[in-house]
């Protein structure tokens, strides 16, 4: 259904209306709703009033939630898509990562879902049904908004996957409003067990180790040894897939240990672990960069993953048939040719746009500029970090904000994103294949919802953030344009940081901003992001594969992200790219799916279109 427009009077600006969400969009936003972002089919979410009855306050969740099970394992089991449909609401959401469809998919609104189930439920049997832990529950995230929420396991003939389902009451019963079905391990391909480790060789083991790396052959090549290299590195390693991680850098973890000296990370550590390797228990919160990158080269070498360093890619080719050769130029001394049967892209999801004077990635420290005069162009995090940096050193420093910004606190943000994450009193982190499950579950257009109601608007000039939801579309489009408030807004708003708005250009020896006012500045640090992955692709594959890659990042018309993580365009080439959190979870999907390929059990990808049909 294509969207329309209405005036609304009261503040004389116009909503966009989208299957009956209005959507408030300000004179001329910064960022269109759509830019990277296709999805459309939003529904307001079933509050109390508009079902027009609450939950019994003597809900028997656990017999509640028996019931809906029953119904589901029954009408999956036999593959009975009518019954299926029927328990969901009309506007129910279901999506599914590898355990039905072989890909990432989001059915949204009954007939989606219907023409989906018809599809792949009687070619794909789901048993076994059990409670995973947390146990059920009625939650309460909005006075007028509650769901019954469960955790299930389940099995195909091929994975062992897990379901999260949230459920609300309706005049007709229980009714499934998201269901989010994954693959979580492969049933005839479990992780390999330890190696035994006891030294009988001839040599030592690192000579073992240097030996082994020098002579790796391996069935997928990763090109980039960042953090989301290293984690499907292990995780393919832990599946029986030899691999090999080539980075240009002198060492393991450079990309954070280089950056700005006064870097920490924005957010908490708690769910930012690396597969296998958990932070320690007194492990600072806010991990600073240079021991982050530290912590990544020492992962590396404790997890045994093969890795040249100093070493890029020279050539890429496929034949006819999407086989690879790919010539390395390994630590600048030998040239080698590989044929992987895969290659990922897990470089980053940004490639570098460059700058005038200085850009923010080549700006360690503004300690030799106190005295002096200090322009930061852009708002967006590593903006305000280098205002906060100079302007705690008492530097003259102006921030050039050219658009809006979506701010939040740390005290505000940290609970509400991450808030399941939280270590008890006495330092201990909950489960992280928990957390994961429920933090990756939500769909897009229920977690537009719920991100509408989060956004507030707050300090200098800000807005409520693409379509509405704050940083949760930005995440997820452009990858800037918001700030989780570090200390920078205090010193905004004291005055210790001044803020100009708009553009400038450059005399000789002047920055002219829009004004027209001239100003002399002693440096100007430009914060004003980056260029999309595929300049990454073209730079290291070469223009003819990186004009058959599909868009990357951005979410498309079902409510998925484009092209990463899933097939590319390019047989056999993968991207791997995204936040720490984001690195554990879809390493190991993307490890279990080049695993399924390799041994080959894997299902061809549902590709079927879904038709989406007005519901009123």
């Amino acid at each position: 259904m294509a969207p329309h427009v209405v005036e609304d009077s009261f503040v004389n600006r116009q909503m966009v209306v989208v299957n009956r969400v209005e959507l408030k969009v300000t004179p001329e936003p910064p960022l269109a709703d759509n830019y990277m972002y296709d999805f459309q089919y939003n529904h307001e979410l079933p509050t109390s009033d508009a079902l027009g009855i609450e939950i019994p306050t003597d809900c028997d969740v656990q017999k509640e939630a028996d019931v809906l099970v029953a119904q589901l394992s029954d009408a999956m089991g036999r593959g009975d898509a009518e019954t299926f449909t029927d328990i969901s609401l009309d506007y129910g959401v279901w999506r599914d990562k590898l355990s039905f469809t072989w890909d990432y998919r989001t059915f949204n609104f009954r007939p989606a879902i219907l023409k989906a189930a018809r599809d792949l439920l009687p070619k794909t049997k789901a048993t076994h049904f059990a409670f995973l832990t947390p146990g059920p529950n009625v939650s309460r995230p909005y006075h007028d908004y509650r769901q019954l929420q469960f955790i299930v396991s389940f099995a195909t003939e091929i994975v062992e996957a897990s379901a999260v389902i949230n459920a609300v009451h309706t005049k007709n019963g229980w009714k499934l409003y998201t269901m989010h079905t994954v693959a979580e391990k492969l049933k005839q391909f479990p992780e390999f067990g330890p190696a035994d480790g006891h030294m009988s060789g001839p040599i030592s083991w690192e000579k073992q180790r240097a030996k082994a790396i020098d002579a790796t052959d391996p069935e997928i090549l990763i090109i980039g040894g960042g953090q989301n290299g290293l984690a499907l590195a292990a995780q393919c390693k832990a599946l029986g897939m030899n691999n090999l991680i080539i980075d240009r850098s002198e060492e393991i973890g450079e990309v954070w240990k280089k950056r700005y000296e006064y870097l920490s990370l924005h957010f908490p550590h708690w769910a930012d672990d690396l597969p296998y390797f958990p932070y320690p228990k007194h492990w600072p919160t806010y991990t600073p960069a240079q021991k982050q990158g530290l912590f990544m080269q020492w992962y590396a070498s404790a997890l045994e993953l093969n890795v040249w360093t100093k070493s890029s890619v020279t050539s890429a080719e496929q034949d006819g048939v999407g086989n690879w050769t790919v010539t390395i130029n390994k630590e600048g001394k030998i040239t080698r040719t590989l044929q992987p049967k895969q290659v990922v892209m897990a470089t980053s999801l940004c490639g570098f746009k460059g700058g005038i004077i200085r850009h923010s990635t080549a700006h360690d420290s503004s300690k030799d500029f106190v005295g002096k005069k200090v322009c930061v162009v852009g708002t967006s995090s590593s903006s305000f970090d280098t205002a906060f940096d100079c302007s705690r050193r008492g530097i003259d420093v102006t921030l050039l904000q050219r658009s809006p910004t979506y701010i939040m606190s740390l005290t505000h943000s940290v609970p509400r994103i991450i808030g399941g994450y939280t270590p008890d009193a006495n330092g201990d982190r909950p489960s992280l294949e928990d957390q994961y499950r429920l933090f990756f579950a939500t769909p897009v257009g229920p977690g537009e919802e719920l991100a509408r109601r989060n956004a507030k608007p707050r300090g200098l000039r800000t807005w409520r953030g693409q379509r509405g939801t704050g940083g949760a579309t930005l995440g997820q489009t452009r990858n800037r344009g918001f700030y989780f408030d570090a200390g920078a807004c205090e010193h905004i708003i004291n005055g210790k940081i001044k803020v100009e708005p708009g553009y400038i250009e450059f005399t000789e020896d002047k920055v002219i901003l829009n004004d027209g006012r001239e100003c002399e500045f002693d440096l100007i640090v430009f914060a004003t992001g980056f260029s999309n992955a595929i300049d990454s692709v073209r730079a290291t594959l070469g223009d003819k594969i990186a004009e058959k890659c599909g868009p990357i990042w951005g979410i498309d018309e079902e409510g998925e992200f484009k092209t990463a993580y899933r097939e590319t365009g390019v047989p056999n080439l993968w991207l791997m790219a995204g936040y720490l959190p984001y690195t554990r979870y879809h390493s190991k999907l993307l490890a279990i799916r080049l695993k399924a390929l390799s041994e080959r059990i894997s299902p061809p990808p549902y590709k079927m279109k879904t038709i989406y049909t007005m519901l009123w």
